[in-house]
């Protein structure tokens, strides 16, 4: 029995195995005077038993893996836990605006006959923008314009179309059903059909009644639509043979954004009929106004995002905490940052049950080939007015908001300087390409910084000196509010005070309600002149000590030029070689020789890192 015992317990990986299996069935076989080759039938044999060990192996390695959702690397496995926890991929969200459109002057009325023309209430338009179709939304089945109206008709669109699929009811409990859809389909707007009938759809079983008529939408595992009834005490199953219709939208998701006040053209791609049943090309007697460009359009949440979201599920489906409007707004995955948060520490109680949301919209999806950060036009930065009254849209359509709490979006208060950044450079580099290259990679880093607290200059220093060429860097980031003070000879100073008043005040705060107010914040401003050498309070220049960029809570540092230093000089908004300017790369006067020994420096150095 010990000639069995050949595997050593110090050997344990697959391939010592192998060779400890080989090495004792090569011994059996010299003692019986037979060679022992890979041609043998327990070579073969135990090549095989290898290979399966392998997979075994393998399987279960990948079974470890993707038990858990941040290990997990298959897209099923990562929305199926999301499931478990409560949330719900996102499948995307079709961008949305408003047009208007009326009778063009000067139609030729006498081509129609009767009084006007109808066509369907979904009539469909095609932006020549972007070449996507988008739909008009409104609760009437047609509309009926006659001649004599002279009125524009203002609706709401949609980016995409709308798509059907029938499934037939087996009369089960807890019936479930998979739409299977190519692309995109809004998250929010599924319609469920009974035998005709609208049925009302819900977010838990347990929030639907006692045989109910309503169902559940869920993002299919593994792509679509799951569909799913109740089962008596929560909701009604349909009947044995019922036809059941799912209505959904299909939509391009980003694709389907468009800027305001860019120009856009819009086509008509329904026709309209007349009194007779003749056809007419709307795009002959209609002009069409886009009084606000679609926006809101996401793609389906990535998995990478769904590891992110899956932690922050609100389970009681109500925006009510911060963190709730925060994963709500996410899901729309355009923001670069986005911070919900109340004001309950200031003594100022009357916004305490106001939720500010400050959001910053992802503008690297903003920046075309031949754009960066500092050729990006500023106004790219921010949402604009309509993009904040598109997400408040979306937030009441929602129907999650708390009747008690309000939404306030903050508006970023812009905060401008400029980057010094000093060369030491290695001979037989060029200058200009040096240039370009960290040009690149602030720009790059600008784009991807998510840091809300601080902007270090160590970080600018660490990736330039990556940069082929560059020996050593300097960083030193001026500020607009201390140039500005150090040129006028003051700065202002802002104290806020809080008092109790008489709660005579009403406030109207929206949707026809109003609120008293019992408190009064007054802002008291006052000029603090300086003079030469007079420390100036780090939350006045926007710079702490080490002279790292303070960022507040409701701030955004940019690096912008168009304004004026200390003595007078404009600095440019541009990138600039040795001159004043929202980014100044300055170039040592002598390069560094290239020689072995600062070669081999350099080589350590990045070594290190």
């Amino acid at each position: 029995m010990a000639d069995l015992k050949f595997l050593n317990k110090l050997r344990v990986t697959g391939t010592q195995i192998k060779q400890d299996a080989r090495t004792y069935v090569s011994r059996i076989y010299n003692r019986a005077g037979t060679l022992f080759t890979e041609a043998s039938p327990f070579a073969q044999i135990l090549g095989v038993m290898s290979e399966m060990s392998e997979l075994i192996m393998f399987y279960l390695e990948d079974s470890l893996v993707e038990q858990n959702i941040y290990t997990a690397q298959q897209a099923e496995s990562i929305y199926g836990m999301s499931r478990l926890t409560g949330h719900d991929a996102t499948r995307g969200f079709a961008a949305f605006g408003e047009v208007s459109f009326r009778w063009k002057p000067g139609a030729d009325f006498s081509k129609i006959a009767g009084t006007g023309l109808t066509f369907d209430g979904r009539a469909v338009l095609k932006f020549d923008s972007n070449g996507l179709k988008y739909t008009v939304q409104t609760s009437r089945d047609a509309f009926r314009v006659e001649k004599s109206n002279k009125n524009p008709f203002t609706c709401e669109i949609i980016q995409g179309e709308y798509e059907i699929q029938t499934l037939t009811g087996t009369g089960e409990n807890l019936q479930s059903f998979n739409v299977s859809v190519r692309g995109l389909t809004d998250h929010n707007k599924v319609t469920v059909y009974v035998n005709g009938e609208v049925w009302t759809k819900h977010n838990s079983l347990y929030d639907m009644n006692a045989n109910e008529k309503a169902f559940l939408v869920k993002t299919g595992i593994g792509g679509g639509l799951d569909i799913y009834f109740g089962n008596g005490s929560f909701g009604m199953p349909p009947a044995n043979g019922a036809t059941i219709e799912v209505e959904y939208i299909k939509h391009g998701g980003e694709k389907g954004n468009l800027r305001d006040g860019s120009d856009l053209t819009v086509k008509w791609e329904t026709e309209g009929e007349d009194s007779v049943g003749e056809l007419h090309d709307l795009n002959e007697f209609f002009d069409v106004t886009v009084t606000s460009a679609p926006k809101m359009g996401a793609n389906r949440e990535s998995t990478e995002f769904t590891k992110i979201l899956t932690p922050l599920a609100s389970k009681s489906y109500v925006l009510a905490t911060p963190d709730n409007y925060e994963y709500f707004l996410s899901k729309y995955n355009q923001y670069s940052y986005i911070d919900a948060y109340n004001r309950t520490e200031d003594q100022y109680l009357d916004d305490d049950n106001v939720v500010y949301i400050f959001a910053m919209p992802d503008f690297k999806r903003k920046v075309t080939s031949d754009q960066d950060y500092f050729s990006l036009p500023e106004q790219e930065m921010f949402f604009t007015q309509s993009e904040y009254d598109a997400m408040y849209q979306v937030l009441q359509n929602s129907g999650q908001m708390m009747m008690a709490s309000e939404v306030k979006f903050v508006e970023p208060q812009v905060k401008k300087y400029s980057m010094d950044v000093s060369i030491r450079y290695f001979e037989g580099f060029s200058k200009h390409e040096i240039m370009n290259d960290i040009r690149a990679a602030i720009s790059n880093y600008m784009m991807n910084i998510t840091r809300r607290d601080k902007l270090p200059k160590s970080d600018i220093v660490y990736i330039l000196e990556e940069i082929e060429g560059i020996d050593s860097v300097n960083v030193r980031f001026i500020s607009q509010k201390e140039e500005d003070a150090l040129r006028l000879g003051y700065y202002e100073s802002v104290i806020t005070t809080i008092q109790p008043q008489e709660p005579v005040t009403l406030e109207d705060i929206g949707n026809g309600k109003q609120k008293y107010v019992f408190f009064q914040k007054i802002e008291e401003s006052t000029l603090v002149n300086i003079t030469a050498g007079d420390p100036i309070p780090d939350n006045i220049r926007g710079l702490d000590q080490w002279g790292d960029i303070i960022i507040g809570q409701d701030e955004v540092a940019v690096f912008r030029g168009g304004w004026l230093d200390r003595d007078g000089d404009t600095v440019a908004d541009d990138v600039r070689m040795n001159e004043e300017a929202a980014l100044s790369i300055n170039f040592d006067s002598k390069p560094v020789p290239r020689t072995i020994y600062t070669r081999l420096q350099a080589g350590n150095r990045r070594a290190l890192k």
